[in-house]
């Protein structure tokens, strides 16, 4: 199986290249695709060193719309699955096996990655995530323990029957969404994660913002409700 990751990166120069570097050891990892997101620094030189794909965007268009350029390239280049991982070294690449083999083995069409929610994370990331999680479940018929993890992969299968709308930060509980919508078989993996800032990402009361777009989600339906409601 042709496995590509796809790295979202906006302003990441200066981690950029350890996780390039780390990529570069995987065998099984055919091609790297990075996609700058309208990055003011020198993300895009870095990239270049260590000879990635580069899809280079002028102005930040967002994380759902730069995960979108990335996969549909390497898509249409004959992968048959990508990675999605963060460009700041957060994500681990000696977690890569837990993802190729559910792709390869287990033939899941979606792989999210799972942080161990009870060791090491920040309080208001655990319990914002949890609250966002179980809603989900309620709502959609799917639960996944870890909503908002940036660390996961897709076939072309799978980046086929999500087609997701989401420009910025929405993406990964649109894909969930998706996924349960769509009855997509997927699976969770357990991912080790750097924290370089305890109180970023979903916090308890980034929780309600979401509970209230997935109401109108399940009210109007997801289509109608990202093409006019998501900022782009």
């Amino acid at each position: 199986m042709k496995i590509v990751v796809v790295i979202p990166a906006f302003n990441e120069e200066k981690r950029l290249g350890a996780v390039l570097s780390d990529l570069k050891t995987i065998k099984a990892i055919k091609e790297i695709v990075v996609v700058d997101d309208g990055s003011r620094d020198e993300t895009s030189k870095v990239a270049k060193r260590y000879k990635t794909k580069l899809i280079r965007v002028e102005d930040n268009t967002g994380k759902g719309n730069a995960m979108r350029l990335g996969a549909k390239m390497a898509f249409d280049e004959g992968a048959e699955a990508v990675i999605f991982m963060d460009g700041d070294g957060q994500h681990k690449t000696r977690d890569f096996h837990y993802f190729i083999d559910s792709l390869t083995i287990g033939k899941f069409d979606v792989v999210f990655g799972s942080r161990n929610l009870s060791l090491g994370v920040p309080f208001f990331r655990y319990m914002g995530n949890k609250f966002a999680s179980v809603i989900i479940s309620l709502l959609f018929g799917i639960y996944v323990s870890d909503l908002i993890c940036g660390f996961r992969a897709i076939t072309k299968r799978g980046f086929n029957k999500l087609n997701w709308e989401s420009k910025r930060y929405g993406v990964e509980t649109e894909m969930v969404i998706l996924t349960g919508i769509r009855k997509l078989k997927h699976c969770e993996v357990p991912v080790e994660v750097a924290y370089y800032d305890s109180f970023k990402g979903v916090t308890f009361f980034d929780a309600l913002v979401i509970l209230k777009d997935v109401l109108k989600w399940k009210l109007f339906g997801w289509k109608n409700f990202a093409r006019n409601h998501i900022k782009p």
